[in-house]
């Protein structure tokens, strides 16, 4: 009986070699700008205007704090994760602001600014709009700026008739490439119900 061990096999089989042929490095794709959610609001219900008081001090009635508290609630859930409120300076105007704040457990900041005053050219607001760097913003103003605001933003035409009551607001998406799209509008109505 031999005790001598066969001597191993050497396999036959090929290996096949693979060539990997390197492709010429493309440059990364430029992040496109993230895309804007803007709200415009319309301040709540005001003292009337008299002889004795100047418009830009007209505050928020008692049924205009009221209801602005539950439209306040209402925006958080028809826009959560707002990240700045930009408001006319006139009182009834910075009131609405503080309610929307308050809305968003006044983790978000006021801000004023003169470029949504009655009257300011829609210019001014365009200007506003192109130094926001946020992404999710509302905008707290006045009848009919917001409207007439709203039109330069999307291209409509004055033949669209368009009048946020007050506490209504228009809803705004903002692509990338600059177009703005109407997304939706909001009575008070439904934003006081969307808050209860």
């Amino acid at each position: 009986m031999s005790t001598s061990k066969a001597a191993p096999r050497k396999s036959t089989r090929k290996v096949a070699t693979s060539r990997r042929t390197r492709k010429p490095a493309t440059p990364a794709p430029e992040p496109l700008p993230v895309q804007r959610f803007i709200v415009l609001l319309r301040h709540g219900i005001a003292e009337d205007s008299s002889a004795d008081k100047k418009d830009e001090e007209r505050a928020l009635t008692a049924q205009g704090h009221a209801r602005m508290k539950e439209i306040a609630r209402g925006l958080r859930l028809a826009l959560p994760k707002v990240e700045a409120i930009y408001t006319s300076p006139l009182l009834r105007a910075v009131q609405t602001a503080l309610w929307v704040s308050k809305g968003y457990r006044s983790r978000v900041s006021v801000t004023n600014t003169d470029a949504i005053v009655p009257g300011a050219p829609a210019k001014d607001f365009l200007s506003l709009l192109a130094s926001i760097k946020e992404s999710r913003v509302v905008i707290v103003g006045h009848e009919p700026n917001l409207s007439a605001n709203l039109r330069a933003l999307v291209h409509l035409g004055d033949a669209e008739s368009l009048e946020l009551k007050k506490g209504g607001a228009y809803g705004v998406r903002i692509l990338s490439d600059g177009t703005a799209l109407l997304e939706w509008i909001l009575t008070p109505r439904i934003l006081r119900k969307l808050g209860k």
